[in-house]
Formats: C-alpha cells, sequence, structure tokens
C-alpha cells in the first residue's frame, strides 16, 4: 500500500512542477536553517565533554570579599591544588594551569632564530590524568614530570620541526632557557575551554618548586572520587582556606571563598569571570534555538499554505478517488505521503547545501562545524525522526481538507473551503510576525553595536598600537621609547601593565590616611606617559612626571606614592575632583597621594559599568608599550617602529596590534549574534514571501470568474490589485503590530546586558516593517498581473 502511495505521490509531484519546486525550495532552504543552528548549538553546548569523567572535573574560581563588596576571579593560589590531595581524601587528582599570555609573551628558538608565541602555558604532572587528551607520543605521567620539560601539540611540533613524529627528546629554547620535548599531544579541540601550543612542566616556575597562598594566578582544576558529595567536599574545602588563609586575611580586612564550577559549564558560564578561550553567553544559545524553530515552523506553514492553495486544483482527483471507492484514510495517507517525499528530497537536498555552505557559516559563527554528527547512527536516527515530525506536521492539515471533501461537490468544483480561512490567515500572521520581527532584532543588535564603536572611550583608541614588553627590555626600555619619539614614528610611548581596553587588575584602597573607607579598585601598572598616549582628561591636579616616586620605590622607602585616580573612584570616596587632590589614601601596597583625577573611561566591556581605577608608576609590572603614531602613513610608520625595534632588542620579533581591533574583539559574540539575525531575518522574510505567494495564488484562483468579470466592466491593474490585497494587508499589519510589542520586548531585554547602551529610535521599527511590507505587495502585485493576464473569455465560458 506505502508502495504505491510513494509512486503516486511521485507521479504528482512530478506533474505540478511549480508547485513542487516552489515547496521543495521553501523547505529546504528552511531545513538548511534549522540544520546549521542545531549544529552550531551542539557544538557549544559540547563543550568539555570529551574527557573521561567529565562529571567529576571541576574547576576553582575565587572570590574576596571585603565590606560587603565582592570580587569574583577565576584563578587560584598555586598551594591550593597540592593542598587538596595531600589533605583531603574525595580529591582522585588534581591540576592546575598556568597561562603565560595573560602576562607576557615567551620566545622560542628551535635553532633558527626567536619566535614570540602567546599560546604558552605551564601545567603540573597531573595535567594528563585530568584530561585525558590523545598523547602522540611520551606517556601521560611522565611528559610533566620533570623541570623543564615541554609538550607541543602536533600542529606546533610540525611548524617547528616539519613532522610531529621526530619532535620527541628535541632540544627548544624558552626565554633563553633550555627545554626537552618531552611529549607531542594532538591539537585541542575546538570544544575545549584549553587551548595552547606549548605546555611547559610547571615544576619549571618558581610556585612549582615552591608552592604559595599567593598571589591567585593559577587556573585550577580537581578531579574527585566517584560518589562524592560535592557539597561535602565543598565544605572541606572551606576548612582548608580556613587552616591556612583565614587568619592572614582577617587582618587585611579580607575574606576569601574557593567555589566550584563544572569543567561544562566553564564555555557558557559567567562570562564576566574570564577564561583561557572566550566564552558564549548561554542566552544567546537559547536566542538561536528559537530562531531556528521558528524557520523550520515557517517552512511548514509555507508548505501547509501552498498545498491549500492547491486543493481546489484537486478537487476533481480528490471526487473521483472517492467515487471509485476510496476512503478518508486512504486518501490522508496519500496525502501525507507526498508530504513526506517531499520532506525527504527536501532533507536530502538540504544536507548537500549544508555540506557546501557549513564552511561559509562556520565563519559567521566563529566556530568549526562539520556534518560529520548527523552521519552516524544517533545523527541518521535524528534525521529520520525530523523527516517523520516535518513531514506530518507540513501534511496533516491539507490532508485533512483534501480527504475530507464531498465527492458530489468535488467533482462539480463546487467544494467550499471556507471554514479553514481563519487557520490560513493566521499562519500568514505567524509567518510575517516572525519575520519582521528578526529583522527588527537585528536592527536592534545592529544599533548598539554601532553605538559601540562610535561612543567615546574617555581616551584615544585611534593610532595607538600596543607592543609586547618583556621585563628583560628594562634596560634598553627608556632608550627605545626616545628614539621612537625622535625618529617620528610616535608621538608619545608609554608602558603600561595592559591594554586599555581591558584592564583586569585588582587592589583595595584601606581605610588610612585622609580616607577612611574601604574600596574595591583596578589598578592600572604605567609609566609617567600614560595620560598623554591615551589623551586622557586630566579633570583636577597634574599628570605624573619622570620626578614621580614608583610603586616599588614607595614600599621600600614609605615615600608617598604619586596616583592618579578616576572620576569614579574619587565619587566613591566622597570627594570632588578639586577636593581630592593632595589627600592620601592607602592603595594597599603603601600610601599613596592623589596627584590628578582623570574623566571615566572604559576600561572593559561596556556590558560592566566604569568602576574605581587607580593609575600609578609601576614600569615592574608593565606587558605592552602603547605607542601613539601620527597620523597619515601607517606602514611606514610601523616600518621606522620596527627599525627602532629591532636596533634595540633584536633578538624579539616586532610583533603590534592596533587598539582599536583589540577594543572591536571585545564584541565578537555580539557581532555574531547580529551576523545570524541578520542571515536568516532574511531567510525568513523570503520564505514568508513564498507562503504569501501561495495564499494569494488560493485567493486568485477562488476569485478568477469575479476578476474576469471586473476586467470586462473595465477594472484595472491596480483596481485588481487592491481586490486582492485588500484582506492581506489587514494581516500584515496585525503581523506589524506583534512584530512591533515584540521588538520593545527584545530591545529591553537584549540592552539589559550593556550598562552603556544606544537610544533605539523608530527606524528599527519603520525599517523592519516597510521592508517587509514592500516585499510582501510586491509579491501580490506579482500574483495579480498573472491573473490580470488571463483571457476573460477562458474562465466566463466555464460554469
Amino acid at each position: 500500500m506505502w508502495k504505491n502511495y510513494i509512486k503516486i505521490s511521485f507521479r504528482n509531484l512530478k506533474k505540478r512542477k511549480l508547485y513542487t519546486g516552489i515547496n521543495l525550495l521553501g523547505l529546504t532552504i528552511a531545513i538548511v536553517s534549522f540544520l546549521a543552528i542545531c549544529l552550531y548549538i551542539q557544538h557549544e553546548w559540547s563543550y568539555d565533554r570529551m574527557y573521561a569523567d567529565y562529571d567529576r572535573i571541576y574547576k576553582f574560581n575565587q572570590e574576596f570579599v571585603s565590606q560587603g563588596e565582592s570580587q569574583l576571579v577565576s584563578s587560584t593560589p598555586s598551594s591550593l591544588i597540592p593542598t587538596l590531595i595531600e589533605e583531603v581524601p574525595e580529591v582522585e587528582t588534581g591540576t592546575l594551569v598556568f597561562d603565560m599570555s595573560i602576562f607576557s609573551s615567551v620566545l622560542i628558538d628551535a635553532g633558527e632564530g626567536n619566535q614570540e608565541e602567546n599560546s604558552f602555558a605551564f601545567a603540573d604532572e597531573n595535567f594528563f590524568e585530568v584530561f585525558d587528551f590523545e598523547l602522540l607520543s611520551g606517556k601521560a605521567a611522565q611528559v610533566l614530570a620533570e623541570p623543564n620539560q615541554i609538550v607541543l601539540t602536533k600542529s606546533t611540533a610540525e611548524r617547528y620541526f616539519g613532522d610531529a613524529a621526530t619532535a620527541l627528546g628535541k632540544a627548544l629554547k624558552v626565554d633563553g632557557t633550555d627545554y626537552s620535548v618531552s611529549g607531542v599531544m594532538e591539537d585541542f579541540p575546538s570544544n575545549s575551554h584549553l587551548e595552547f601550543d606549548f605546555l611547559a612542566s610547571f615544576k619549571s616556575h618558581r610556585h612549582g618548586k615552591n608552592p604559595e597562598w599567593s598571589p591567585s594566578n593559577y587556573y585550577t582544576y580537581v578531579k574527585l572520587k566517584p560518589g562524592t558529595d560535592v557539597g561535602a567536599f565543598a565544605a572541606k574545602v572551606e576548612e582548608v582556606k580556613e587552616k591556612y588563609l583565614g587568619k592572614e586575611l582577617a587582618e587585611y580586612g579580607y575574606s576569601t571563598a574557593f567555589h566550584l564550577q563544572p569543567v561544562t559549564e566553564i564555555h557558557l558560564g559567567d562570562q564576566s569571570l574570564g577564561s583561557i578561550k572566550p566564552g558564549t553567553d548561554i542566552r544567546y544559545l537559547y536566542i538561536f534555538g528559537i530562531v531556528a524553530l521558528l524557520l523550520i515552523a515557517i517552512g511548514i506553514i509555507n508548505y501547509v499554505n501552498l498545498a491549500t492553495a492547491e486543493a481546489t486544483e484537486r478537487n476533481k482527483e480528490v471526487g473521483l478517488r472517492k467515487a471509485m471507492g476510496a476512503g478518508r484514510g486512504q486518501l490522508f495517507g496519500q496525502f501525507v505521503s507526498e508530504s513526506m517525499l517531499l520532506t525527504f528530497g527536501a532533507t536530502v537536498l538540504s544536507l548537500l547545501c549544508l555540506y557546501l555552505i557549513l564552511p561559509k557559516f562556520s565563519a559567521i559563527g566563529g566556530v568549526p562545524l562539520s556534518t560529520d554528527s548527523l552521519m552516524n547512527p544517533v545523527g541518521i536516527g535524528f534525521m529520520l525522526g525530523f523527516i517523520l515530525v516535518v513531514g506530518l506536521l507540513a501534511g496533516m492539515y491539507p490532508s485533512l481538507i483534501l480527504s475530507g471533501m464531498e465527492p458530489i461537490h468535488a467533482l462539480a468544483n463546487k467544494t467550499k473551503m471556507g471554514g479553514g480561512a481563519w487557520v490560513r490567515k493566521s499562519l500568514v500572521v505567524f509567518q510575517f510576525f516572525v519575520s519582521m520581527g528578526l529583522l527588527i532584532a537585528t536592527f536592534i543588535v545592529k544599533n548598539q553595536l554601532d553605538h559601540m564603536q562610535n561612543v567615546s572611550l574617555g581616551y584615544d583608541r585611534d593610532q595607538v598600537v600596543a607592543l609586547t614588553y618583556h621585563y628583560s627590555m628594562k634596560n634598553v626600555a627608556e632608550t627605545m621609547k626616545s628614539e621612537m619619539l625622535r625618529s617620528g614614528a610616535a608621538t608619545s610611548v608609554a608602558l603600561a601593565g595592559d591594554m586599555p581596553v581591558h584592564i583586569k587588575a585588582g587592589y583595595k584602597i584601606f581605610p588610612g590616611g585622609d580616607n577612611q573607607r574601604e574600596l574595591m579598585i583596578t589598578g592600572y601598572s604605567t609609566d609617567e606617559d600614560i595620560v598623554k598616549t591615551l589623551n586622557l582628561k586630566v579633570l583636577a591636579g597634574s599628570d605624573l612626571d619622570e620626578k614621580d616616586v614608583s610603586r616599588a620605590e614607595g614600599a621600600k622607602t614609605e615615600v608617598l606614592v604619586p596616583i592618579i585616580l578616576n572620576e569614579s573612584a574619587v565619587k566613591e570616596l566622597g570627594w570632588t575632583p578639586e577636593e581630592a587632590i593632595g589627600k592620601t589614601v592607602n592603595f594597599g601596597f603603601s600610601n599613596a597621594s592623589i596627584k590628578a583625577v582623570v574623566g571615566d573611561f572604559y576600561f572593559n566591556s561596556m556590558h560592566e559599568k566604569i568602576g574605581p581605577l587607580g593609575i600609578f608608576k609601576d614600569t615592574g609590572n608593565a606587558n605592552v608599550i602603547l605607542v601613539k603614531i601620527p597620523a597619515g602613513n601607517p606602514g611606514a610608520t610601523l616600518a621606522s617602529l620596527q627599525e627602532v625595534w629591532e636596533k634595540f632588542v633584536p633578538e624579539r620579533p616586532f610583533n603590534y596590534r592596533f587598539i582599536d581591533q583589540e577594543y572591536a574583539q571585545l564584541y565578537r559574540s555580539e557581532e555574531r549574534v547580529g551576523a545570524v539575525f541578520g542571515l536568516f531575518s532574511g531567510i525568513a522574510v523570503f520564505i514568508a514571501c513564498m507562503g504569501l505567494f501561495g495564499l494569494v495564488s488560493y485567493v486568485a484562483l477562488r476569485r478568477t470568474r469575479e476578476i474576469s468579470i471586473r476586467k470586462v466592466l473595465g477594472a484595472t491593474q491596480s483596481d485588481v490589485l487592491g481586490v486582492l490585497s485588500a484582506d492581506f494587508l489587514k494581516l500584515l499589519a496585525l503581523s506589524a503590530v506583534l512584530a512591533v510589542a515584540f521588538g520593545l520586548w527584545f530591545s529591553d531585554a537584549w540592552l539589559e546586558a550593556f550598562a552603556n547602551r544606544a537610544q533605539v529610535g523608530v527606524w528599527p521599527y519603520l525599517a523592519a516593517v516597510s521592508l517587509v511590507l514592500l516585499l510582501a505587495m510586491a509579491t501580490i502585485g506579482y500574483r495579480s498581473w498573472k491573473v490580470y493576464r488571463i483571457n476573460p473569455s477562458k474562465t466566463l465560458k466555464s460554469d
């Protein structure tokens, strides 16, 4: 029976080429979009689930609390994990990772000159027991067990030695120190939050030899024994913390806590914590999931509308079949089989299209995607279930309508299907509500992204270049700065701990001097030229100069260290900028005197409010050289900078980054959301217009005689357009109202995550609604033109 259904269905689909083609195109586009988004969500959701016993692996985050203010950081002290392994029986093993890129790059030399590398970390000997990445050579328990050992990823080994198989035992110099390649591992998978090119043994690091409870610079992981009560284990961690840190921190007015985070929640967890790799806001996955469901729904609705429009042409077929004895169930099976066959064909085409477009979509989404997960038994089962569900949903309503026709009315072509008109109209309203809503969301996201690129940050980001600074350059730094200025390649140069787009160091102002408040504050280690280089606005006081005492000198001599505070810090301390000048505060490392107050500037993402900031001289913690270059020819200027660089530090490669480009990197996730919204809102509009074409076709066919009579009586093409569009304009107006309401909600929900929000005017709503209405009217206009061209004599001569 089903074989016969499929044979007849194939014959019917082949016979009606136009409707089959439109249905096939609409469903294919919807399914391709759905599967592409599903692959993206699946990739993001799969992060850190490739490890054996991943459900027993946790990462520690550390919280600092002082007078009700708290700060959560993703790193911990080096002593935490060895102490827990030794004293807490629930711990099976644990490891720590020290990401060198937080502080500086490293120089790697394999005998052919130095290469600057940023993807370098130290890890202890337990690393491969916690994270069972595949080692191509070397033994997991030995590769990081001794000082001066280093593990390379496969691609890194090939880059330095030509062949990963021959890298074992080879020598590398890391910042001038000899290391031996003890192992080669597969490259870190794209769905791991860990990503390095080099892993050096932590015993090579000073805190690997002598672990300490300060500073908190290390990513710490623990693997618990099977059946461990996580709550009870957390209580024991609290006891260990009190034993080693409680009394000492209490003397400084601090308390601290270590919080467990499942390793699978790192990528989609709190994005303000920071991680080795940028994470993804989990809300975006929910948004993409909803978009995927809406797109497949629009595709199904498109099929329903086209099938309903086609039903008029199949009256006699249904009547004849029923007259020959076909039951309603048989007819229902026949029409559903057509839907299934069409869905199957669309799915096969979708997989082919997906294979072709996936590289482009991967570039838009920022992650490598593959169809491999659809080709395994689970994926094939998912696809078969998907075809069954979509085929039933698409074919159910048209099949019920067609199989329910009365034979005598169907053969006489007098079947009335008006009872289902509200269903068809509701589907059109839904289609265009989704299309307009996605377009509005796209424009709102773009508006915020444009705002973040154009808003004043409080400092100059244009024409500022960041060069990597290493502590080994301290003896030539000042001379090199002077030469950069003398050569004309720079108008100002400053050493700094971080680039201004993301200043990380946390400090605390204690009661003391003229201040009796405690205040958590961000600290910016720089030299005396930072204000001039970034063009910060001085509200009161005077800039730092060469004679000012540095933090290191102040700590030794107890001399007041000059400090610059931003406007937010002064406000928190209860002073105006003018009142703050000359006041003394206890900045934690020593007593400091406020020399100047600068206007607030964004030193983190616009998701966060501008917080208190202190700027002080401390080149010992510098990691970058910020160079303000003159406007004009950047290529020639960078060439001049390179000449100066190679003159003073020829052993270090000349690498640079523009600050405005680094700033743009902060909002990659938002740009990704905007690109996805833009792409799929366009697809939604296209599919919706195809569905509208189907419904207009249905109405045109039902009113062909009426239109012919109007044409004989002198109606123009614009009159015909008015007749066909009257009801649809009402539907589109209702869709627009619903879409605007959605846009107002989305605007509040989306912008809530930003401390600095763009003003959303009426243009996103007007632009989206107008664009969709114009396309819809073009669709209706085309169909009305086709109907108007029909010769009235061909329609009026029939009864």
